[in-house]
C-alpha cells in the first residue's frame, strides 16, 4: 500500500503573530498544489477557518510552571511528542518549517533526532527581531532560518539566514491593492491590543481622550477593541464624552478597518508591525511590556527608526509629552504623509515566493 505521504508540515500555534504567516504561506502552498499539514496547538484553532485547511491539533504547554502545573504541562508535551511522531510516520514529511511558539518544541526535538535517519530539512521562520527561544535552543538543527527583520537578534554565525520578510495574509493583499477614500468630517483613530495586551492600551487611551477638549473630541471618530468583559464598563466610559466611537471585543474586518484609518494606536507584534509596514498605515506602537526578550520593544523600535511609526512606552503614554504627540498628529496630517511616505521606502519582498523557492529548489 502507497503511504499518504506530505511534502512538508507547517508548525504553528500560539498567538495570531505565529499562525497568520503560517496561514499565508499555507495558501501560497495550495496554490501550486503542493500538499501540506497544519500541525498547531488549541490556541492557534482560533485563528483561521478550519474548513479551507489541511490540519491537526497536538497537544502543547509551557513549560515555565511550578508543582503540579509542571506536571501537567510535561505531560501535555508528551503526549503532544506521540502525536507528532504518529503524524511523521505516517505522513512522511520531506520538509519541515516551524513559525515559532512553544508548540514547535515537541515537533522540532522529534525532528532533530529524526533528521538524519529520514533525510529530512528543518526550516525556521523568525517573526520578531529577537530569536524566539524554542528557535534559539533548536537553531543547531536548522538548515536555514528566515528573517523578518535582517538584523534578528540571538542568532549565530554558522546559522544559515535569508531575509524573506514576513509572508502577508490574502486578506492584507486584497486591501494593499486598494485606495479607500477616507472622511474628511472625523479623524479615523483605530485602537487595538490584540489577544494579550488590549486592556491596559484600551484603558489609558480612553483616559486620555475622555481628558481631551470637546473640539478635540468631536473631531475624533473612534474605533476601539476592548476585552469582552471590559465592554460595557468602557463604553459607559465613552457614553460620557463627544466622540464619535464604535466598540466592540472583535472585529472580524479588523484589515479593512486598518486600511480605512488615519492613525492607528496599538501593540507591536510581528504581524500587526507588519499589516501596518504593507497597508501603509501611520501608526503609535505600544510594546506590550510582558512580552518575551522585551521583543515587541524591538519591533516597534525597527519602524520608529525609519520615521514610519512612533513608539511610545505603556509607563509613559498618558504623561503630557506624549498626549501633545497624539493631538498634533491629529491636528497635523503632513507629519502622517510623511509617516506614509517613510513606510513606501521600506522594502517589501515576496516573502511566499521567496520561501518556496528556497525549500523546494525552484
Amino acid at each position: 500500500m502507497k503511504k499518504n505521504k506530505c511534502k512538508i508540515f507547517l508548525i504553528t500555534g500560539g498567538t495570531g503573530g505565529h499562525i497568520f504567516p503560517a496561514i499565508s504561506f499555507a495558501d501560497y502552498l495550495k496554490s501550486k498544489d503542493i500538499e501540506y499539514l497544519i500541525i498547531t496547538d488549541s490556541r492557534g484553532l482560533n485563528f483561521f477557518n478550519k474548513n479551507e485547511y489541511n490540519y491537526k491539533k497536538i497537544f502543547s504547554s509551557h513549560l515555565n510552571k511550578k508543582n503540579i502545573r509542571f506536571i501537567k504541562a510535561f505531560f501535555s508535551l508528551f503526549i503532544g511528542l506521540i502525536q507528532f511522531n504518529l503524524l511523521f510516520l505516517i505522513k512522511r514529511p520531506k520538509n519541515i518549517i516551524t513559525f515559532g511558539s512553544y508548540v514547535s518544541f515537541a515537533p522540532l526535538l522529534s525532528a532533530t533526532l529524526l533528521k538524519k535517519i529520514f533525510n529530512i530539512k528543518i526550516y525556521f521562520h523568525e517573526q520578531n527581531s529577537i530569536m524566539g527561544k524554542v528557535h534559539k535552543l533548536f537553531l543547531f538543527s536548522s538548515d536555514k532560518v528566515f528573517l523578518t527583520y535582517e538584523k534578528t537578534l540571538g542568532l549565530n554565525e554558522k546559522c544559515n539566514t535569508i531575509f524573506s520578510g514576513f509572508p502577508i495574509r490574502k486578506e492584507v493583499l486584497k486591501y494593499q491593492k486598494n485606495t479607500i477614500k477616507k472622511k474628511e468630517k472625523y479623524f479615523n483613530l483605530l485602537v487595538f491590543g490584540g489577544s494579550q495586551g488590549s486592556l491596559n492600551l484600551s484603558k489609558i487611551i480612553i483616559k486620555i481622550l475622555s481628558q481631551s477638549s470637546n473640539s478635540f473630541q468631536k473631531y475624533i471618530n473612534l474605533t476601539i477593541q476592548v476585552p469582552k468583559d471590559y465592554l460595557e464598563l468602557f463604553k459607559s466610559e465613552l457614553e460620557k464624552t463627544n466622540i464619535n466611537y464604535e466598540i466592540n471585543s472583535f472585529y472580524s474586518n479588523i484589515i479593512k478597518r486598518l486600511a480605512e484609518t488615519d492613525l492607528c494606536i496599538c501593540r507591536a507584534g510581528s504581524s500587526t508591525i507588519n499589516e501596518l509596514l504593507n497597508l501603509k498605515v501611520p501608526s503609535i506602537l505600544v510594546p506590550l511590556p510582558s512580552a518575551k526578550n522585551n521583543h515587541q520593544y524591538h519591533n516597534a523600535k525597527y519602524l520608529e527608526d525609519l520615521g514610519a511609526a512612533i513608539l511610545i512606552e505603556e509607563k509613559n503614554l498618558n504623561n503630557n509629552e506624549n498626549k501633545e504627540i497624539l493631538k498634533k498628529l491629529v491636528y497635523d496630517r503632513n507629519i502622517l504623509e510623511n509617516m506614509i511616505l517613510n513606510l513606501k521606502k521600506i522594502k517589501q519582498l515576496d516573502s511566499n515566493n521567496l520561501i518556496y523557492k528556497e525549500i523546494f529548489n525552484i
